[in-house]
């Protein structure tokens, strides 16, 4: 078998189990990577440290996009196989011999060993990245305090703020443990998609969650975390990332802490957003005369619920007169009078892009103080 045909062979491998597994591009050039290497490695594993190396590198970067063990465990005995099965019949790789036997033992030893690391997190497991993660988020060296929990202390961190879900029937007033199935799910796929060095803090209403810029390839990565924290209702954590370097990491966490309230509060739940996605609300929400002016655009509707409620609708579709008709269940040319009697009572006129842009930043502040002060009361 020549090298074209071993590696249409080892393409097709990988593209059954990206068919079965749904999964995405990234994952696909990986077990290509993974593939190649276990062939590769054959005759190698017990003897040449680099080929040990590679290989691990390989199945450790399966493990963080979350590719599942029989899946990692089918791609490398499957290329094992093909070395047998590409092996002249004169070579000593054709008849079973103890080099193949030793090849399979160590790769399998290998993949198990990796993955065993990004098992379940045990109790002290998550009491060391706690500390770690608090020291990190207090400003404190945490060199010396990483390496005596065996975690690595990145340069740099991707800060999440997310707010877990709340269990039906649970306190809301109760502190998050790791007893709870989404606390454990939380730690345990944060282990296994970017590994040990990847840390979280608790807090009250969710956890801020560190990781290390190294350990991810794209957003995505992270989006795709939140995600599998899905509860047993269907909701998905709320979050706000930003990425930093270490010793920034107090402040940026205390900002994106601030983001994903704001985010909360304006019904932009469930998903995790970049801190770009919604610095304007962001910055709308924070004390000063910008704020101050904007806030008091929407005065003159304080008696008019109706015009504000449509506004916002007009605002969420697009700017679309029919769609807002429909959710509002009225005629278009109704939305259009509602439209204009803004225009009138605000000097605001809805057609043109920037004055709309302010009678929406009026709504972001209005909207955040409105959540702000029911809370309070």
């Amino acid at each position: 078998m020549g090298v074209h045909e071993v590696n249409q062979t080892i393409t097709r491998m990988v593209d059954s189990a990206v068919t079965t597994h749904s999964a995405s591009g990234e994952v696909r050039e990986q077990l290509l990577v993974l593939a190649s290497r276990s062939f590769a490695s054959v005759g190698k594993l017990g003897d040449d440290a680099e080929a040990v190396a590679g290989l691990e590198r390989a199945v450790t970067t399966c493990v963080r996009l979350g590719v599942d063990l029989d899946t990692t465990l089918s791609i490398v005995i499957g290329a094992i196989e093909l070395v047998v099965d590409a092996a002249p019949a004169t070579s000593p790789l054709a008849d079973g011999s103890g080099q193949i036997l030793r090849t399979v033992r160590v790769a399998t030893g290998l993949v198990a060993r990796v993955y065993g690391q990004a098992g379940p997190p045990t109790h002290d497991s998550v009491e060391a990245a706690q500390e770690v993660a608090a020291a990190l988020l207090r400003g404190d060296s945490s060199k010396v305090l990483g390496q005596c929990n065996q975690i690595a202390v990145a340069d740099a961190y991707a800060i999440m703020a997310v707010h877990l879900p709340t269990r039906r029937g649970r306190p809301h007033d109760a502190p998050r443990s790791l007893a709870e199935p989404i606390v454990a799910r939380l730690y345990s796929e944060l282990r296994r998609r970017f590994g040990p060095s990847a840390l979280a803090l608790l807090g009250e209403t969710g956890a801020t969650v560190l990781v290390p810029d190294t350990a991810f390839g794209e957003f995505t990565a992270l989006a795709g975390f939140v995600e599998v924290l899905r509860t047993a209702e269907g909701h998905i954590p709320t979050g706000v990332v930003l990425c930093a370097p270490t010793d920034e990491v107090p402040r940026v966490a205390e900002q994106v802490h601030a983001a994903l309230d704001v985010a909360t509060r304006l019904g932009m739940t469930e998903r995790l957003h970049r801190f770009s996605d919604i610095a304007v609300e962001y910055q709308l929400t924070r004390p000063g005369p910008g704020r101050d002016a904007l806030s008091t655009l929407l005065d003159p509707l304080e008696d008019h619920p109706d015009l504000i409620e449509t506004l916002r609708t007009y605002v969420e579709t697009g700017h679309d007169r029919r769609r807002t008709a429909r959710r509002l269940h009225l005629h278009p040319n109704s939305v259009d009078y509602r439209l204009k009697r803004i225009f009138r009572l605000t000097g605001f006129d809805t057609i043109d892009p920037a004055r709309l842009w302010n009678l929406r930043s009026a709504l972001v502040i209005r909207d955040h103080h409105n959540e702000c002060t029911a809370v309070r009361a």
